[in-house]
């Protein structure tokens, strides 16, 4: 089976052709069309390819697999609404579609051929996950299994703060870009975590607060799942630093509170980075056809 695979991003498209070996073959990256019928007219080259008897999408949205439609809004407008079984019919193959962040934690299934059951929280403008359970991913009645951004942390004060508001890049982001000093206010997340690192106290302050949060949310996670492991992804998460400052800082909380916290949860990076959604893509091929 070789598998035509699309990672479709606001900013930009994956590609590539996927066989059991899991190796990328003719992987390419390109902005992301501006229209539809540029998206089409992409894929178009990519599946008429040689061998291809599959077509998978890693999409942001939540899916309707009885029709093919992509839910809610992204960056990309034009791919909602519309039904992917349809537009692809004509070259006659099976279409998967999933979620961008589930494709994350099928991801993990491919590199790690042992674990059972492990929870994939991606962190990036917001905070996305996947939940896998005995090795497949529990998408839940209405696709929002996995959607940890959802939860409520901070009380229920108006406004309401969910974990994606208050644990996110995007929040870190925000926190550092509002002070008033000029330099802050063009930094990313990746730029923020490497001046932590090299002592920044106002990057280390606002990485400190978005930690703690997030870890909150990881502890809260490992309770209530107790999954063999807690897989972050986002480019953040490439950062060793962060890693093992979320490390450091369940360790911490352990220590303060032996009696509420007796295990803390195993947490590391997500195996892939910019290859992820598509690696993902793939399995979530693989496991719609086991069923």
């Amino acid at each position: 089976m070789v598998v035509a695979c699309f990672d479709i991003g606001g900013t930009g498209l994956k590609s590539a052709l996927i066989a059991s070996d899991l190796q990328l073959i003719n992987y390419q990256q390109i902005d992301t069309p501006q229209t539809l019928e540029g998206l089409l007219s992409y894929m178009d080259t990519i599946i008429r390819q040689k061998g291809v008897t599959a077509i998978s999408l890693s999409v942001p949205g939540a899916i309707n697999y009885s029709d093919g439609t992509i839910g809610g809004l992204s960056a990309i407008p034009y791919i909602h609404g519309v039904s992917w079984y349809e537009l692809l019919a004509e070259y006659q193959l099976s279409i998967y579609l999933e979620n961008d962040a589930n494709c994350v934690g099928l991801s993990e299934l491919a590199s790690d051929t042992t674990v059972k059951s492990c929870a994939c929280i991606v962190v990036g403008t917001g905070i996305g996950g996947a939940l896998i359970v005995n090795r497949q991913l529990l998408r839940g009645a209405r696709s929002y299994g996995g959607e940890f951004g959802y939860m409520m942390l901070k009380g229920m004060d108006f406004p309401l703060k969910n974990w994606s508001q208050l644990a996110s890049t995007g929040s870190l982001v925000r926190r550092v870009r509002a002070h008033p000093l000029e330099k802050y206010h063009q930094l990313n997340g990746k730029a923020i975590v490497d001046m932590a690192e090299k002592g920044d106290l106002v990057c280390q302050e606002a990485l400190t607060s978005m930690i703690d949060v997030l870890c909150q949310g990881l502890l809260n996670l490992h309770y209530i799942l107790d999954p063999e492991l807690l897989c972050i992804g986002g480019s953040i998460s490439q950062n060793e630093y962060f890693i093992q400052k979320v490390n450091d800082r369940l360790q911490q909380l352990q220590q303060l509170f032996p009696e509420d916290l007796p295990q803390i949860p195993t947490i590391k990076a997500c195996t892939y980075t910019n290859t992820a959604n598509l690696i993902g893509a793939y399995m979530n091929t693989l496991q719609e056809r086991e069923h």
